[in-house]
């Protein structure tokens, strides 16, 4: 009976030491998980004092029982018990709120990343041509622009470089095209932006030409972004949507030109419409074209551009695209609009009919809304109007806190890869950890530059071209109005 006796004593020491054993590595795996959370939630940086404190207090009020506790060898089982159910609990807690932290760090890793533009330029030659490679061409007189830009230059040397090529300099990119078309030349070489533009205009280009080699020439950006205290001082963003879609790196024209005035302090957001045939003044080229074509030379061309016609600082821009539009909205699970006219699209590969009223859209049908033209006599102007009843709906659908709770990967995931600003990501932050304290409610207002038709000579056609031409009142009164929401004169 006692060895029986010792026997079963043996075995009740040896099934608590394998039970203690159990809670203490719960217990380390639940305080490397909880200081692993703790550590990145600082890092983080986007709760508000009043949330994060309390946060961290509870966390080491919770840690301080559970680890000693389970970590106890002399602890009553029922607690110990208690204490391990509660911390496998947290531990599932833990890794997803870490998950959800490391994405949010690098979403803003990603948007924040800003990819140095670039340019390319390509050697054309007939479509007939024999001509396959460049090296073909080596030693042959290729008639270029004699834009004197420093890309142009770089990109011109480096192709003499490798071909030994020798230049005739043509003022004029359409008198380029056509003299290859008319054999005085067996090669142009030219910006694509020039030569994709000029596709637009003239499908024949396309069928009678063949690109044989593209040089791309990197470009720094000599942009200073004009940094405030986003939570305190009111500023300008520049929204240029490029009309592409996938990679938001390509330089492309920017289609939707739109100043997003922000007020923190009296909760007030301005969205001024620009239309994207705006007869200006192209910063760095010192020649006009339409605003849409500034894109073609890097979005800081844009911003640039649009400081000097409106006589404003842009602090920041974001620069988005049409995939931007469609996952954001599908990721959010659509948005209602309320639009104030019935019309169908034309133009895209899917057509769509919006009624006059309430419509509730998906990312294809927002895409689609926002970038309609051909319904209207005043087309880009109208589409503009449409652009901005988007840009509300999606602000309004993304700030509700059931829609952040509910999708937030979803949103995150769905723009990183296309979407690019040079907030800093401090910035950003700060304006997620004011919001979070205050919640306030945003009050958006709308108003939109307009002008007459006309047709001018654009710099990247090297040809006349419609545009619309400022009206300057007009100018006057939009800035006018976003220094009245800034709450000082510019």
């Amino acid at each position: 009976k006692t060895m029986r006796s010792d026997r079963r004593r043996m075995e009740q020491e040896q099934r608590k030491l394998k039970k203690n054993g159990v809670y203490r590595t719960i217990a380390v795996i639940y305080a490397i998980l909880a200081l692993a959370f703790t550590v990145m939630l600082l890092w983080l940086n986007v709760l508000p004092a009043k949330i994060l404190y309390p946060v961290v207090a509870l966390l080491i009020v919770i840690s301080l029982f559970i680890v000693p506790v389970m970590y106890s060898k002399r602890g009553k089982s029922g607690r110990k018990k208690g204490a391990a159910v509660f911390a496998v609990v947290l531990i599932l807690l833990f890794g997803v709120g870490t998950y959800y932290i490391s994405e949010t760090i690098g979403f803003f890793n990603s948007i924040t990343d800003i990819v140095k533009a670039k340019e390319d330029f390509y050697l054309v030659v007939k479509a007939e041509s024999q001509y396959e490679e460049a090296s073909e061409l080596k030693g042959k007189t290729i008639a270029t622009s004699s834009d004197t830009g420093k890309t142009y230059s770089e990109a011109r040397n480096k192709l003499k470089d490798e071909i030994n090529a020798k230049y005739d300099y043509i003022d004029d990119a359409s008198e380029m095209i056509e003299s290859l078309l008319q054999n005085k030349y067996s090669a142009v070489f030219i910006s694509a932006a020039s030569y994709d533009t000029m596709k637009e205009g003239n499908s024949s280009i396309e069928k009678d030409t063949k690109i044989i080699y593209t040089i791309s020439i990197t470009k720094e950006s000599s942009r200073k972004t004009k940094h405030v205290d986003v939570t305190e001082e009111p500023f300008n963003i520049l929204v240029s949507g490029l009309d592409t879609t996938g990679d938001i790196g390509t330089t492309s024209r920017s289609d939707v030109n739109m100043i997003v005035t922000v007020n923190p302090a009296t909760h007030q957001i301005l969205l001024t419409s620009i239309p994207r045939d705006y007869y200006v003044t192209l910063s760095s080229k010192n020649a006009k074209d339409k605003l849409t074509h500034s894109g073609l030379y890097g979005v800081e061309e844009t911003v640039s551009t649009v400081e000097d016609f409106m006589g404003i600082d842009i602090n920041y821009y974001v620069k988005v695209n049409y995939s931007t539009i469609t996952k954001l909205v599908d990721a959010i699970g659509g948005i209602d609009i309320d639009s104030p006219y019935g019309f169908t699209t034309h133009g895209m590969s899917a057509h769509y009919t919006f009624k006059k009223g309430q419509n509730h859209l998906n990312g294809s049908m927002a895409l689609a809304y926002s970038r309609e033209r051909k319904s209207w006599p005043d087309g880009d102007l109208r589409r503009n109007e449409n652009q901005q009843i988007i840009i509300e709906a999606i602000i309004k659908k993304v700030s509700n806190s059931t829609t952040i709770l509910t999708d937030y990967t979803s949103i995150l995931n769905s723009i990183e890869e296309n979407l690019s600003t040079d907030m800093s990501q401090k910035d950003i932050k700060s304006l997620i950890k004011m919001q979070l304290k205050d919640m306030p409610g945003w009050t958006i207002d709308k108003q939109a530059i307009k002008g007459e038709s006309a047709s001018k000579m654009s710099y990247a056609l090297g040809a006349s071209t419609s545009v619309v031409l400022p009206d300057e009142a007009l100018i006057a009164a939009a800035v006018d109005k976003i220094s009245q929401v800034k709450g000082a004169a510019e």
